[in-house]
Formats: C-alpha cells, sequence, structure tokens
C-alpha cells in the first residue's frame, strides 16, 4: 500500500494484488514505534486506539524493571481496521487498481518484464514490487531466498478479566522467561489487548502450549478470555542478501526487513515501500537501474539490523545473565527508546 500511494503521486499505473479479501484478521501485535510517523498519513493516523507511555520488561516474577515516559513511546493499532484504511487510501488513487483474492503461484523474470502466474491467468508487469511476507512468492524468484533466517511467532487476543475491566492500559509488557529464545508480549488496545510470543528460531515444539502457559501465568492476564490465537513464520532481518533484480524488488517482511532483536516489521516495510516507489520511478522515468534500491536499503536498514542480530543472539542465548546486564540498566533502556524513536540506531547502540 505504501508503495502504490507512492508511485501513484508520480502517475504510475499500479496493480495491487493480494490473495485475501479484506477486511482481514492479521495476527501482529500492531505496535508503531515514533519513527512510522512520517509514513502514517492522517486517515491512517487515525486508526491509533492508544499511545503508549511505558514498558514492562519482566523475567516471570523473578526481575522486573520499568520505563516511564511523559511523552508516548509509541502507538497501537488494531491490523484489521489499519490495512483496510490503508487499502481504501490506496484504492482511492486513480491510477491504482486493486485486485484482492488472487494468488500468485509462480514469479519468472524476463528481459522486458515480469510474468505472474496468478489462479486467475497470466500478468505482465514491468517491474513487480513483492510485498507478500515471510512466506512471500516473489521472494522464491530473487537470489537468496533459501539462505533467510526464520524465527517464527505465535499471537491472539485478550479481554481483560473482571478486574481489569474498563481500565485502559498505557504499559506494553515484555517477559523474557517463558518463552524459549524469545520473548511475551502483551500490548494495550482498546477494549482488548493482544498478546504473543516471539522466537528466534524457526521451529519450537509446543508452541501453543508454551502460549498458554505465558496467559494463565502473567498477572496481567489473570481472569482474561484469550480468543482467536495464530502461530506465523517471521523472516529476520541482518542478512546481506541483495533486495533487487533488473525488475524484481522486495520490501518489508518479504525483503526479511524484520527487526531481528524485537520482531518489528512495520516501520520497515513503510521505509522499505517508500524507497521502492522511488527506484521505481527513477527506473520508469529515467531509466535508473533499480540497484539504487538495494543499495540504500543495504546501507539503511540491513546493515544496522546486523548489530540488532548480535543482540538478539546475546539475550536470546542467555536470558537470565542479558536481563541482569542490559535490561535492567536504565540507560541501555532509555538507548532502546532512542531506537524505536529513530534518534539512535543499532549500530550507535552497540558502540556505546
Amino acid at each position: 500500500c505504501r508503495t502504490a500511494m507512492s508511485l501513484a503521486e508520480h502517475g504510475i499505473r499500479v496493480l495491487l494484488l493480494d490473495r485475501a479479501e479484506f477486511p482481514r484478521w492479521k495476527p501482529c501485535a500492531g505496535g508503531l514505534t515514533l519513527k512510522t510517523r512520517p509514513y502514517l498519513p492522517e486517515p491512517l493516523f487515525s486508526e491509533v486506539q492508544c499511545s503508549v507511555y511505558g514498558a514492562c520488561l519482566t523475567f516471570g516474577e523473578e526481575f522486573s524493571t520499568r520505563i516511564r515516559s511523559q511523552n508516548p513511546l509509541g502507538w497501537m493499532v488494531h491490523r484489521e481496521s489499519f490495512d483496510q484504511t490503508h487499502l481504501e487510501l490506496a484504492r482511492a488513487r486513480p491510477s491504482v487498481e486493486v485486485v484482492l483474492g488472487t494468488t500468485v503461484r509462480r514469479v519468472t523474470e524476463h528481459d522486458s518484464h515480469v510474468a505472474l502466474e496468478t489462479d486467475q491467468g497470466e500478468l505482465r508487469a514491468q517491474v513487480l514490487v513483492g510485498a507478500d511476507g515471510a512466506r512471500s512468492i516473489v521472494s522464491r524468484a530473487v537470489p537468496g531466498h533459501d539462505l533467510r533466517a526464520m524465527g517464527f511467532a505465535y499471537e491472539g487476543e485478550a479481554r481483560p478479566g473482571p478486574l481489569r475491566a474498563g481500565e485502559e492500559a498505557e504499559e506494553t509488557l515484555f517477559d523474557f522467561r517463558i518463552f524459549p529464545r524469545g520473548y511475551g508480549w502483551v500490548f494495550p488496545k482498546t477494549g482488548h489487548e493482544s498478546v504473543g510470543g516471539f522466537i528466534s528460531v524457526q521451529k519450537q515444539p509446543g508452541i501453543r502450549d508454551v502460549y498458554e502457559q505465558f496467559c494463565s501465568e502473567t498477572p496481567r492476564l489473570k481472569g482474561a478470555e484469550t480468543y482467536r490465537s495464530k502461530g506465523h513464520p517471521t523472516s529476520l532481518g541482518g542478512d546481506r542478501r541483495r533486495l533487487n533484480t533488473r525488475r524484481i524488488l522486495l520490501a518489508g517482511e518479504a525483503g526479511s526487513l524484520v527487526d531481528p532483536l524485537t520482531g518489528e516489521g512495520i516501520y520497515y516495510a513503510l521505509r522499505s515501500g517508500h524507497l521502492a516507489a522511488e527506484a521505481v520511478a527513477a527506473f520508469m522515468r529515467e531509466g535508473t537501474p533499480l540497484d539504487r534500491y538495494g543499495d540504500q536499503v543495504r546501507t539503511e536498514i540491513q546493515d544496522d539490523l546486523r548489530y540488532a542480530r548480535g543482540l538478539a543472539g546475546f539475550i536470546y542465548s542467555h536470558p537470565r545473565r542479558a536481563f541482569h546486564l542490559l535490561l535492567r540498566n536504565s540507560l541501555l533502556c532509555r538507548w532502546f527508546v532512542e531506537v524505536g524513536a529513530g534518534r539512535m540506531n543499532y549500530k550507535d547502540l552497540f558502540r556505546q
């Protein structure tokens, strides 16, 4: 959607394909960091359900630390309505055509075009932007697909119990004890909370049981009614794979542009979607190679996520030690806030 809207500003015709029908539920924490704000037009920002002013970091009931701020640390959205609004904003552009319920089965790049084999027949385009997530079909047409680092997430929703009914939380929760090589989280929304776990390995037997244990042992969720849960793979950032060919670009999670430490993906989807549109516009108008996009993404995003991958490797391999050394350190916690705001990057944090 971000790419289509940006390309429409250049007057370029765009066909936006999705296999789903909208609105659709997408399991996602729905957290927006401060650095997403430049990519949120007002109708999209109006989908924010609440602002977050604090975070609680715990290691079960054994240790905890809190971060508080007078200003928002981020915002919470519900992906079902957020994505629907984003889609409608793109659809409203005269040069954007939206086709839903269409599955792309295969992508083949030729000298003069890209061919898409779909369940509705063949389509051709001068340029193809793949933004189709961790199970990306488009990614398979770009070298390096099989070398991606994969994680996993299991997510659901919870209605607050009787003691918290009517109470609106302003604090996120991150717990590093129960989920192996990852963390559990609770993110507030209007009238409910999103609950889940992020793990930095592709397969974790019994992940649903771990999720249910987290729900039952987390005091904040006491008496809560959990519903609508689902697991899904996550492609993790921090590699140096080139995300373009001559006529294909990968954006967002299709290009593994996901923070391997936190699992954050929305900002990187919006930012890479914007960069993809700028590169496509230059390609269509001046013939500028799409390598421009690959170079920008590597310099700005991929290289920085390599530092995040190093931090994630230590924290998730030694969670108790990491909690003592890092997550109980108030200065380091403030630096993490600066990363979320876009005022620092992981390279800065790693050096500090």
